[in-house]
């Protein structure tokens, strides 16, 4: 797992941004920050230097989580214990079942992920990630300096801790889905959340992060 900031300013608020898959911080540096510093968590190849995270967290005054896509079942299982290092956590377009027919990815398509995944495939993927072409022009000047090799090993990696180790809990107090998710299929996120109570709908596809200007308005959200 690597983490960057992306914002430092030496302020006693963090927002911990745990990322989806395949990405690293270049298409999120665009994203402002008032109020907090934010840390950002990708490439869950390994996920070992999760002390560390948490030190670094408890160095804050007080910390708020914001978990996006497969970050949701990272979080969920990095911070079941440790809930009360956040002052909220909010989960946007992922599930606590991920690889699912009715809660998650289906199966199939996960695996034709995997099975497929070569640059032509990435920028396939990435496209159909932001909703088609006009939001993938904007994605494309910021794409993730990655090898496709990288990102295939940790689809895998992903793939292996989601189906060996499910999670019955939700640590998450609020929930952001997109209506135009085609990563995520929208009726299958409404499903995985559907006793949420604190809950919102927008009609954003599956990368939804250029709708905001800064990460506070996210929280606010």
């Amino acid at each position: 797992m690597e983490f960057r900031y992306l914002h430092k300013n030496n302020s006693p608020k963090l927002i911990l941004f745990m990322s989806g898959w395949g990405c690293d911080e270049l298409p999120f540096l665009k994203i402002k920050a008032n109020e907090y510093d934010v840390l950002m968590c990708y490439d869950y190849r390994d996920l070992s230097q999760v002390q560390e995270l948490r030190e670094e967290i408890k160095s804050y005054k007080e910390c708020h989580l914001i978990a996006w896509s497969l970050g949701v079942f990272v979080s969920s299982h990095l911070f079941k214990e440790d809930k009360n290092l956040f002052r909220s956590q909010l989960a946007i377009n992922g599930s606590l079942s991920p690889i699912d027919e009715e809660q998650g990815i289906p199966p199939a398509i996960f695996q034709g992920t995997i099975d497929g995944l070569n640059e032509k495939g990435r920028d396939k993927f990435f496209m159909r990630m932001c909703g088609g072409r006009s939001g993938y022009a904007d994605f494309a000047q910021q794409l993730p300096q990655r090898q496709v090799e990288d990102q295939k090993e940790e689809l895998i990696c992903l793939q292996n801790m989601i189906l060996s180790q499910p999670i019955t809990w939700d640590i998450f107090d609020k929930v952001l889905l997109s209506s135009r998710d085609i990563i995520f299929p929208f009726n299958n996120l409404e499903k995985a959340w559907e006793n949420k109570a604190n809950k919102q709908i927008l009609d954003l596809p599956h990368f939804c992060f250029y709708h905001w200007d800064k990460w506070d308005e996210i929280l606010k959200s």
